[in-house]
């Protein structure tokens, strides 16, 4: 059975133990510093950082962000062990069960086999490329700003509105 767990302070075991995942799986210009991520989770209750426990083992992470109007969905992993569990697939089908209303993601352009494969992934969860011109703001002053594509779960009116909030509450806000 997959549960999330929302982990709410800083000095929660289960962060400490996902901590070197989330520094393994995404890059350092794709990654918070931990310290600004654990003053995040004590002071920005639109941010969930979850846990994800599979029949009570910790499988990995979970990071969204709740936007009123839509849901930003930040950073998912797992532990390399439990990827033949399906436990990405199944917290993908946690959040479709959960998060109903527009949800809004970040991939990278489909340029090699592991990135192609990731955007036909969120496909087949019912996801859809919605704009191919972002620009992702800098995670880190010194860092560049990146082209990434927004994929949602459904299309809306309102997208460059809600492209505008990601930028300003999530990285601008959060991350100077």
């Amino acid at each position: 059975m997959m549960n999330l767990i929302r982990i709410t302070e800083p000095g929660d075991i289960r962060l400490q133990r996902l901590i070197p995942l989330y520094e393994e799986a995404f890059p350092e210009n794709e990654r918070r510093d931990i310290k600004q991520l654990q003053c995040l989770i004590l002071e920005k209750p639109e941010m969930h950082f979850n846990a994800i426990e599979c029949d009570d083992t910790l499988a990995g992470l979970f990071i969204y962000w709740d936007l009123h109007d839509f849901y930003y969905m930040e950073h998912l992993a797992v532990f390399s062990q439990m990827r033949n569990l399906k436990v990405g697939q199944q917290v993908l089908d946690y959040i479709a069960e959960h998060l109903s209303g527009l949800r809004l993601l970040e991939v990278e352009p489909t340029m090699d086999e592991m990135t192609t494969r990731r955007v036909k992934y969120y496909e087949r969860n019912g996801y859809e490329i919605l704009d191919k011109s972002y620009i992702q703001p800098s995670y880190r002053d010194e860092r560049d700003a990146g082209n990434l594509w927004i994929m949602g779960n459904h299309r809306t009116e309102r997208l460059q509105e809600f492209i505008e909030r990601i930028k300003q509450v999530i990285y601008r806000d959060n991350y100077r």
